[in-house]
């Protein structure tokens, strides 16, 4: 199925009114030793968003169209390109499909294996400065031109004593920033997992380490808590983000680990409630019903957290601003909505969208969001809708 509008349509889709904020409720900024601080109080309020209906472009779910590249297996990743451009990641075939901006597929490439522009496990994508894309796998990455031709390839290093590598995305200079679990974190606590972010080279090179992050709370069973907090990183234009999702307060640092911006917002956490346990519990019993034995019974033994994180995931936006997922239980259904705290690029909290929760943005543009929609039998489409700013 192939669905589209003129992409050019979507620079008009922002709704503009005249209505002055209330400066009760806009954020404080200032400077502090170089570093840009904005501080929203807890009645923060900015203009109400939301997507355009239908969406603007929408590709695959062609069930039943034979095989293709209308016919997506599981969508990673989907973005827009500087060309216009769309990529898509399929997770299933190990492939990157290309489309125009009137969504005609381009070019196909990649493909499982284990071989030159091949992947055992195609996880994201992303453009890099000089037309190129980035193509990360388990424990490489690969690097291909706009047209699909494959360029070169180097392993993703690890830092000694770390567990796997996880790419967090790419700096504009093309930096990758990579986080890992510590094995042997330096706080003196045993029960709190530690995160370690450093960046690596076109190359391959490990360049620097930016810090290591408190992550995960533990419960006696050595496993993290029901419900509970943990930290998010993002990586957009030339800083990395950190946020600990017990918190509201994001850190914007560049590449060589200097802190640079901090976002915070005023914002009381709520309490899990005891139906919120039992239901986690009977889901989770659910899925281990047959199953036995020591890892087994170490999952029926997990505690859970008193109040729910503030945040969930963070993502960059092109216009330098941010947008902060607000939490979603981990056991939340497809059918309950998603909710986005949305801050400018000076930080200050400028707008909420809220839309369905079978929809999964990953890329922000200007006017626009890119993403991924399941129906209700799981089947995948790239989709692209207009964001609409009803300002108050």
């Amino acid at each position: 199925m192939l669905h589209r509008t003129p992409f050019l349509a979507v620079a008009s889709l922002v709704l503009v009114g005249c209505t002055a904020a209330d400066p009760s409720r806009s954020a404080v900024l200032r400077d502090s030793a170089g570093v840009r601080i904005a501080e929203n109080p807890r009645d923060a309020a900015g203009e109400e968003w939301r997507l355009r209906l239908p969406a603007v472009l929408e590709i695959g779910g062609g069930v039943g169209e034979g095989d293709g590249p209308d016919l997506l297996g599981s969508v990673r990743q989907v973005l827009r390109l500087s060309s216009g451009n769309i990529a898509v990641a399929d997770g299933l075939a190990r492939e990157i499909l290309i489309f125009g901006e009137d969504g005609v597929h381009l070019v196909t490439f990649g493909g499982q294996g284990e071989g030159p522009g091949e992947f055992a496990n195609l996880l994201s994508i992303a453009e890099l400065r000089g037309d190129s894309i980035a193509a990360t796998d388990s424990d490489r990455v690969s690097l291909f031109t706009s047209a699909g031709e494959f360029a070169r390839s180097f392993p993703i290093p690890r830092l000694p004593g770390a567990s796997a590598p996880n790419v967090v995305g790419w700096f504009e200079d093309g930096t990758l920033l990579v986080r890992t679990l510590s094995r042997s974190p330096s706080r003196d606590t045993r029960d709190q997992s530690a995160s370690i972010l450093y960046s690596v080279g076109r190359r391959g090179e490990i360049l620097n380490t930016l810090g290591e992050f408190a992550d995960r709370r533990l419960g006696r069973n050595g496993l993290a808590l029901g419900f509970g907090s943990r930290a998010e990183f993002a990586v957009g234009g030339r800083l990395a983000w950190h946020g600990h999702s017990g918190g509201f307060e994001l850190t914007g640092f560049d590449r060589a680990g200097a802190v640079r911006r901090i976002v915070r917002l005023d914002r009381i956490p709520t309490a899990v409630t005891q139906k919120e346990i039992a239901e986690a519990r009977a889901e989770v019993e659910e899925i281990l019903r047959g199953l036995s034995g020591p890892a087994v019974q170490r999952i029926r033994e997990t505690e859970f957290a008193r109040v729910r994180p503030l945040h969930g995931a963070v993502r960059p936006a092109e216009d330098g601003g941010l947008w902060v997922e607000r939490y979603r239980s981990p056991f939340a259904q497809d059918a309950l909505p998603r909710e986005w705290d949305i801050f400018d690029a000076e930080g200050r909290l400028a707008g909420r969208l809220t839309h369905p929760g079978n929809f999964e943005i990953t890329d922000i543009g200007r006017h626009f969001v890119l993403g991924v929609h399941s129906d209700e039998l799981g089947v995948p489409t790239a989709r692209m809708y207009g964001v609409l700013r009803d300002r108050r």
